[in-house]
């Protein structure tokens, strides 16, 4: 059983991964990439692109 620390801690990297891909989904619209690739090379769903 993992301990709250642990938990803590994967919780604030799994956001922090997220935020990553989110930082590099923008800057590839910005681009012009198209939402498709940018879910393929990212793992974001076509919903979360379109919000950005």
């Amino acid at each position: 059983m993992e301990c709250g620390y642990s938990l803590r801690r994967k919780k604030a990297k799994e956001e922090g991964n997220l935020e990553e891909k989110l930082e590099i989904a923008l800057k590839m619209k910005a681009k012009g990439t198209t939402k498709e690739d940018i879910a393929e090379l990212t793992g974001l769903s076509i919903d979360e692109i379109e919000k950005l």
